[in-house]
């Protein structure tokens, strides 16, 4: 007899030890049962199985909710995983996109994941709507991506697909497969097994007591797991329409045409000269725009977080033009701060503002809290958030009120810090409390996006640290603002140097095809002209 491998020798000793244990466990079934007629406790035993399925069956019914296979569920519903597409740093646009995709995977029926057609109906559905989101004005909106970013999505879902497999597939990182074919080839015996239950069944109704009492039970068995069943499998739908949605997000949204290298070493053109201007040279900073009427603290408020880079200041504005200034604290990103000129009713400066907002990561908006004249404010604010609502494939900025010169506020002559806004029962504090609301609500901010502070020169500046404070706290959301500002600068432009590169490389393909196409041919030739030369050899051999 031949040898076996040792691998073979192994395999066919676990099957050998597998069924010797598994025929003997089996066989308690029947011989249990009839010890328990001979003796009279079957009809026990029964109704003991039966209460216990019950019990498991009440507590499955109060623990997982109804899965109906049509769940009719409003398709206008904001995403429940906002902390997820916050994350991912997604635009408003990518965000409405999760949303109609949340919506599908709710309204999604669980059968349709039961065949591979279903699957992928299901799948092209997903990804239609995303791309109708993501470009509505397009007629063939599913193709709107490159191919390095088709062979992305394709290399990035690989991955994840095989890190599935390998931590949640027993012996998935050991079945072959030719064994899962096999197996996939085996599936008819569930039928046979069925088939010969059904047989058991009929045979005991020799005891019709007992076999109606098992009867019972299994159905009441069958119907618990069909309900679990139909609860796993909504739940399996909805995870896979929210992967499938997720990755389309990805593509149609143009995040796979730019790089995870090229976008930590870009810098913008903004901030390029910027950082030219201060003899700057490091990766894209964080940038923070103040803005505010002229007069109200905006260079006073960039030389109390700036500290070592002074801004002019006097009693007349000083800021004429957008000036950059470090911004360096512990702790702190590398960032830029910029104050702007004083806006006013011109609106080619508002325009200005609203290009150079569209740069900027994060706002300062700084208004004199002893002064009511807010329509400027109002009219730039208005002009703003609407620009940024209209493009959504942007993130607004997130904005922060600065309200200054409360030393300025009634009664003149009191400046007794700190005041404690919320117990402090001093005059001075009531009316700190009372500018801070009226100009809150004039211009559409939340208390805590405003922050009261004292800039005056006479005085030490009082509340900054609140406001590094709410600063700090807005972070989060700069940083998603500034990685889509980067993501889409990188995305939307080329340069003559990338197209001769790609030109070059091409070139070069295109040549060293040629010479193998050349060189393959010369080798034939040769090859022909020897075997001629051999002929006539033999043909000379012969008189």
């Amino acid at each position: 007899m031949t040898a076996k491998p040792p691998r073979a020798r192994r395999t066919a000793s676990f099957i050998l030890i597998a069924i010797g244990l598994l025929i003997p466990a089996l066989s308690l079934i029947p011989l249990g049962s009839i010890w328990l007629w001979q003796h009279g406790y079957l009809l026990y035993w029964t109704a003991f199985a039966f209460l216990a399925v019950m019990a498991v069956y009440l507590t499955q019914r109060r623990l997982l909710p109804d899965a109906p296979t049509h769940p009719e569920r409003e398709t206008d519903i904001p995403a429940e995983d906002d902390d997820t597409a916050r994350a991912l740093g997604w635009s408003p646009a990518e965000e409405l996109a999760w949303n109609d995709v949340q919506a599908l995977s709710r309204t999604a029926d669980p059968d349709s994941i039961s065949s591979p057609d279903g699957l992928l109906k299901l799948g092209q559905d997903t990804i239609g709507v995303v791309a109708k989101r993501l470009h509505p004005g397009r007629q063939d909106p599913l193709w709107q991506f490159t191919t390095p970013e088709a062979l992305a999505i394709i290399e990035r879902v690989s991955r994840r697909l095989r890190m599935f497999v390998l931590d949640s597939v027993p012996f998935g990182d050991r079945l072959t497969i030719a064994q899962a074919l096999a197996l996939y080839r085996w599936r008819g015996a569930v039928g046979m097994a069925e088939r010969a239950y059904d047989v058991w069944r009929i045979i005991r109704m020799a005891n019709p007591v007992t076999a109606a009492a098992q009867e019972a039970r299994e159905q009441l068995s069958k119907a618990m797991m069909q309900w679990g069943q139909a609860a796993i499998s909504q739940r399996l739908t909805e995870v896979y329409v929210q992967e499938i949605g997720r990755a389309a997000i990805d593509l149609y949204g143009g995040r796979l045409r730019v790089s995870s290298r090229a976008l930590a070493g870009h810098v913008s053109g903004e901030s390029a000269a910027d950082q030219a201007a201060l003899s700057q040279a490091r990766a894209e900073p964080l940038r923070i725009l103040v803005a505010g009427q002229a007069g109200v603290g905006k260079s006073s408020l960039v030389n109390a977080l700036a500290k070592e880079a002074r801004a002019a200041t006097d009693a007349l504005p000083a800021t004429s033009n957008f000036t950059p200034y470090v911004l360096e604290r512990e702790g702190f990103p590398a960032a830029l701060i910029i104050d702007s000129p004083g806006i006013g009713h011109d609106p080619k400066m508002l325009g200005e503002l609203i290009d150079r907002a569209a740069d900027c990561d994060l706002m300062l908006w700084v208004v004199a809290a002893h002064r009511a004249d807010r329509n400027t404010d109002k009219a730039a604010l208005d002009a703003l958030r609407a620009h940024f609502a209209s493009r959504l494939n942007r993130r607004r900025p997130p904005l922060i009120l600065v309200a200054t010169h409360i030393d300025r506020l009634r009664p003149f002559g009191e400046w007794a810090p700190p005041y404690d806004l919320a117990t402090d029962t001093r005059e001075k504090s009531r009316n700190i409390r009372a500018a801070l609301d009226a100009a809150s609500s004039d211009l559409g901010f939340t208390a805590d996006e405003a922050v009261p502070v004292s800039l005056g020169e006479s005085t030490q500046p009082y509340n900054v640290e609140l406001l590094w404070q709410r600063i700090a706290e807005a972070l989060p959301e700069a940083t998603r603002a500034q990685l889509l500002r980067c993501l889409h600068e990188l995305k939307d432009t080329w340069t003559w140097k990338g197209v001769w590169s790609q030109a070059n490389s091409a070139g070069r393909v295109i040549a060293g095809s040629l010479r193998n196409q050349a060189g393959r041919r010369s080798k034939e030739g040769t090859t022909l002209d020897q075997k001629e030369c051999t002929a006539d050899a033999e043909r000379n051999k012969w008189p």
